[in-house]
């Protein structure tokens, strides 16, 4: 429909939809980056304060700016995502998935049947502009993303079963799977490197969507976003989000006070 339109386009066109993550509860913020031409938003209710209703105005607002809002949930829990789709969501990201049994219960919440388990109710929000039940459910079952994080080993181990149990997307956890290997945070142990390629490559391989999230560096000589994109989209990426507003807004901050240490001693 109208909200998914942009990313839609984005994917047929350049084969690579961008976004960027929402942490502040701020449906402003959503709608600028809409405005701003991002394909998507992720909104991260995992590590952020704002509850269910801010999520909602949120989805709303990015859906004013002309783009898409995907939610961050912390849990597989059924009612936890049918509840934010049928507020309008375009789909969900699942932090911590462990095995392949837990990613088809997670395609079971966001399906109707037969395919999964969703309930269904004539009267959600997500209904808006369609025609009627069917054209809406029929839609939201070959549209809806439903992606998975990949960040404990575990999911390492099982793969090959999250795969290929109907998710539409993976996102590698740098961080947190670092942590659960032992090294700490350090995204750039060779371990870690080379197991996160491991499951880019092979979801890439089985046509399961790449989701990655990469900081844009700053620096001489740092490569722009364009360059990271088409690094990624050379890899088989599919989705790609910049940043965050809270990295966004600090970094801006930084730079103001900086220019004005000469003229004001600041």
């Amino acid at each position: 429909m109208s909200h998914t339109k942009r990313m839609d386009q984005a994917l047929e066109t350049r084969g690579i939809a961008v976004g960027t993550f929402i942490s502040f509860n701020n449906p402003d913020g959503a709608e600028f980056a809409g405005h701003a031409g991002f394909d998507f938003v992720l909104l991260d209710a995992e590590h952020n304060t704002f509850a269910f209703e801010g999520a909602v105005e949120m989805i709303r607002a990015a859906a004013a700016g002309g783009t898409a809002a995907v939610v961050r949930l912390p849990s597989s829990e059924h009612s936890g995502i049918t509840k934010i789709l049928d507020a309008g969501a375009a789909g969900v990201l699942i932090s911590s998935v462990r095995t392949g049994e837990e990613a088809r219960r997670i395609v079971q919440a966001a399906k109707y049947g037969p395919a999964g388990k969703r309930g269904f109710s004539p009267s959600i929000r997500a209904m808006d502009g369609f025609k009627n039940n069917k054209e809406y459910r029929e839609w939201s079952d070959q549209n809806t993303l439903i992606w998975a994080i990949i960040e404990n080993e575990e999911a390492l181990e099982n793969i090959d079963e999250i795969l290929d149990s109907g998710i539409t997307g993976i996102m590698p956890g740098p961080y947190d799977l670092s942590m659960a290997m032992g090294f700490e945070g350090d995204t750039t142990h060779p371990e870690v490197v080379e197991a996160l390629d491991r499951v880019s490559d092979l979801a890439v391989k089985k046509g399961v969507d790449l989701v990655v999230f990469s900081e844009v560096p700053e620096g001489e000589g740092a490569p722009t976003p364009y360059e990271i994109a088409e690094s990624w989209k050379k890899r088989g990426a599919r989705f790609i989000h910049f940043s965050t507003d809270r990295m966004i807004m600090a970094s801006g901050y930084r730079k103001i006070v900086a220019g004005l240490k000469e003229p004001l001693d600041v």
